[in-house]
């Protein structure tokens, strides 16, 4: 490129030149007050492999020892003791000026990237057959270098082995960058960045509360912010006045003229300045100056153009041409605006797009506008917008911030080909589910990570960052718009309670202790037997709710002595019943287990609460109990049993809240399918035909907390989930989200039905009446065909069972209590939503009224 190193002969020599007084001096000071040659050579590679000695300003002491592995490369051999003068020269970074001559005798270039010692590349061979394609250069490529250059003692801290090469994958990272795409522009950029960048942090002494100290020039700047912008205003306010002048005598002013502009000029200046002061102009943040900036200056503008128009019309100040107040508004205007742009061009002028990426946004509309805004004002972000994707076609073709729309959803495939994105944003906030299902359909193809907005409330308030950019996760895709019930009436119920959570570690016990806390509680219990979840759980409320009165047990729900004690000791006022045994194939195995934990464990907390005087009683439950072909449904089926049974001998008011599969929570299918594409796969499938509902973890709380206030006693309530999603499908969507081709890069393997699943799920079993609550999307579940009258009598058979029980004796007792548990075959649920939908299947609930 003869044009880049006929630039590197004309700036190097032109430098050198005018430098050469300063280099004598720096030369002088360096021997006199240290011992030894002005210059150092260290040994470096630069193009094509050809090796060459860079000069430096000596900064260190010179040993008194022999060479040491440290310094192969150095002639004669330095300490890592820093003279006085060398510092100073560190700090300035004026230690390197001398590769002036390295660049002039052709060995490097003003910009490139940074040279290397033999040893470095010779291990690294592979990254620097690239690299070196380039000269190396005295600037290198570093992005966000203004807002990422280290501070004096940082540098200092960097040179303390002088010549040993900075941290290795970095600087092959940035290098490998600049090489991809350097260009002359770019260069000019990077040289001018390094240039500021390098003034804007020298270091000048300060005066803080009377100490003495060290500050950048930028930090000086953004201390004294207040009275530059003061001091800019003010000379504004003058020049434009005098230049309104000048402009209207056509450059000679005559003798009465300026006795006009001398009298004029300090009203001007008060009027001016109250007016920059009161209407804000004066403290907005420039990095960040809009539309609405420019329009509030030109309101103040003319404001204050009005103002001093009627004042000096009051004073009949004599041969001051009406013509001026135009002429001066229009260049204040003009200048004012200059100035809050100039940091945006500084920005343009240092941030380059070198090594971003590259990123195709879905949706042209306000979400998409406000996130390329703020990568384009914020490049510290490394992402650059290359492209929009937008259905409407009247966008098609038009830019948004100079970002072309490409074309529509069903172009996606040709954009992606042409563009060579690294990865697709997906900003339509409002979108359904169904709408993102449909996209994600259309980039399935494209092996790239696929990432999305927040919720649309953020981007209503304007409040959409590129820090608000998430990946785009499974939850996203439920197949129905995501379910929030906000009730006042929930917060005035739980605020001043005493609330006690089983299970309070695990995944639905932990986000319903974080719900709760949120409404005030007396005192929050928590009782978990695990110490990890335990303790993690508190240290979590504490740092949340620091005002939060916290109680803590770790117990065992089938001790009955102490739980005893824990409701004596606290004397709860609700109860949320979260703990349970819940894996299906592990409860088949441990039948047992299931039958103490989740039928005996519940048992015994029904009569402690009632034995205690607890108000209510929620029980979490799950679809799995019904139809249950699983010991875990079916232990959960008469978990519900209980409830409906007990809520009629009881004080408590007792019901169940019943929902499907929880997505996040400790071992479901979502982090199970997570970690095996993180793995390379398989995603293991237990059935191509598996459907399950699907839940999120803050839904499922919700529903659990609004079932609290609707429930009169003995119901189960249940959330309409929408329809059921296939489980390889959502396989194959997580795998399409992480940026994998599911079946090609990720394999699927179908492993067969573990013991106790089914096919499908149900929400409701056949002769359970389905009614509508006064929320839509929560119903209640009514079975008076239960044999609730003989729970008692199988109590104490459940009681009675020990370890030399066997399986199918426990399953005997099941199926003759839930004549509807099919243990070992595949069942699948005879009554879905849609059959509950049906007219004439729901009554309306009327508002509840809590039981005395």
């Amino acid at each position: 490129m003869m044009g880049k190193r006929l630039f590197d002969i004309t700036i190097s020599s032109t430098a050198l030149l005018l430098l050469s007084p300063f280099f004598i001096l720096m030369s002088m000071i360096i021997k006199y007050t240290s011992p030894g040659p002005a210059l150092t050579k260290i040994k470096k590679v630069g193009k094509n492999g050809r090796g060459f000695d860079l000069y430096h300003f000596r900064t260190t002491r010179l040993a008194s020892s022999l060479h040491t592995n440290n310094d192969l490369n150095q002639e004669p051999p330095f300490s890592p003791m820093f003279t006085p003068f060398g510092k100073q020269l560190v700090e300035l970074k004026l230690n390197k000026l001398p590769e002036l001559f390295n660049i002039l005798k052709g060995e490097m270039s003003l910009v490139g990237p940074q040279p290397e010692s033999p040893d470095y590349v010779q291990t690294f061979m592979t990254d620097f057959e690239t690299i070196l394609q380039v000269k190396p250069g005295m600037f290198g490529f570093r992005p966000n270098s203004f807002f990422e250059h280290p501070p004096p003692s940082t540098a200092i801290a960097q040179q303390e082995q002088p010549y040993m090469p900075s941290p290795l994958p970095q600087n092959i990272k940035f290098a490998k960058k600049y090489v991809q795409g350097h260009s002359f522009f770019l260069d000019l950029k990077i040289l001018f960045t390094h240039l500021s960048t390098s003034f804007f942090f020298i270091s000048l002494p300060a005066r803080n509360r009377g100490t003495a100290e060290y500050k950048t020039i930028k930090d000086h700047i953004f201390d004294a912010r207040g009275k530059i912008i003061f001091s800019m205003h003010l000379t504004a306010i003058f020049f434009c006045h005098y230049a309104a002048f000048w402009l209207r005598f056509d450059g000679t002013i005559p003798e009465s003229a300026i006795t006009a502009f001398m009298k004029s000029t300090p009203l001007v200046l008060i009027i001016q300045m109250s007016f920059l002061y009161f209407f804000g102009v004066s403290r907005g943040l420039w990095r960040y100056a809009g539309l609405r900036d420019f329009l509030n200056i030109g309101f103040t503008v003319a404001s204050s153009t009005i103002v001093s128009w009627a004042l000096l019309s009051v004073f009949s100040l004599e041969n001051y041409p009406r013509s001026i107040y135009l002429i001066n508004a229009m260049l204040l205007l003009l200048v004012l605006s200059a100035l809050r742009a100039s940091k945006r061009i500084y920005t343009i002028l240092t941030q380059t797009d070198v090594g971003a990426n590259r990123v195709l946004i879905i949706g042209a509309g306000n979400a998409g506008e406000l996130i390329v805004r703020d990568m384009k004002q914020d490049r510290r972000h490394r992402c650059r917008p290359v492209g929009f994707i937008d259905d409407d076609p009247k966008k098609r073709e038009k830019l948004i911030h100079n970002i072309p729309v490409l074309g529509n959803s069903n172009e996606i495939e040709q954009v992606v080909a042409k563009i060579f994105p690294d990865e697709v944003l997906i900003a339509i906030p409002s979108g359904s589910p169904e709408e993102i299902k449909r996209i994600i359909q259309h980039c399935k193809s494209l092996k790239l990570p696929i990432k999305t907005l927040p919720n649309l409330s953020a981007i209503l308030e304007g409040k959409a960052t590129l820090t608000d950019i998430r990946p785009l996760d499974i939850e996203d895709l439920l197949g129905r718009a995501e379910i929030k019930i906000h009730d006042p009436q929930v917060a005035s119920k739980i605020k001043g309670k005493r609330i006690l959570v089983t299970g309070a570690g695990g995944s639905i016990g932990s986000e319903l202790c974080r719900q709760l806390a949120s409404f005030e509680p007396e005192q929050l219990i928590l009782v978990e037997r695990h110490e990890n979840n335990l303790y993690q759980i508190e240290l979590d409320l504490r740092r949340q709710f620091p005002a939060l009165s916290l109680n803590p047990f770790m117990a065992d729900i089938l001790d009955s002595e102490k739980m005893n004690k824990i409701f004596s000791k606290t004397t709860p006022h609700m109860v949320f019943h979260a703990a349970a045994y819940k894996h299906v194939p592990m409860m088949e195995r441990n039948p047992l287990e299931a039958i103490r934990n989740n039928i005996m464990g519940t048992y015994r907390l029904l009569i402690a609460a009632d034995k205690f005087g607890t108000s209510e009683f929620v029980l979490i439950s799950t679809d799995k109990a019904v139809s249950p072909s699983s010991i875990m449904g079916a232990t959960k089926r008469v978990a519900e049993m209980m409830v409906r049974y007990f809520d009629t001998k009881s004080q408590t008011r007792l019901i169940s809240v019943r929902f499907g599969n929880v997505l996040e929570s400790a071992g479901s299918v979502v982090p199970i399918f997570r970690a095996q594409i993180k793995n390379g796969g398989p995603v293991q499938v237990t059935h191509p035909e598996v459907k399950r509902y699907f839940i999120s973890i803050q839904e499922a709380v919700q529903l659990v907390l609004q079932a609290s206030l609707l429930g009169k006693g003995g119901e189960v309530f249940v959330l309409d989930m929408g329809k059921e999603v296939k489980v390889i499908d959502l396989a194959k969507t997580m795998i399409i989200l992480s940026g994998f081709s599911p079946g090609v890069e990720i394999p699927i393997k179908i492993i067969g039905l573990r013991p106790g699943e089914k096919l499908s799920e149900g929400l409701f079993e056949e002769g359970e009446h389905v009614l509508q609550t006064r929320h839509k999307k929560i119903r209640l579940a009514k079975n008076n065909n239960e044999r609730l009258c003989d729970l008692p009598q199988f109590i104490k058979r459940f009681e009675a069972m020990d370890n030399q029980t066997d399986m199918a004796e426990i399953q005997s007792v099941l199926k003759e209590l839930i004549p509807t548990y099919q243990a070992g075959k595949l069942a699948k649920a005879v009554l879905t939503t849609e059959t509950a939908e049906q007219p004439g299947s729901a009554e309306k609930i009327a508002a509840p009224v809590l039981k005395p």
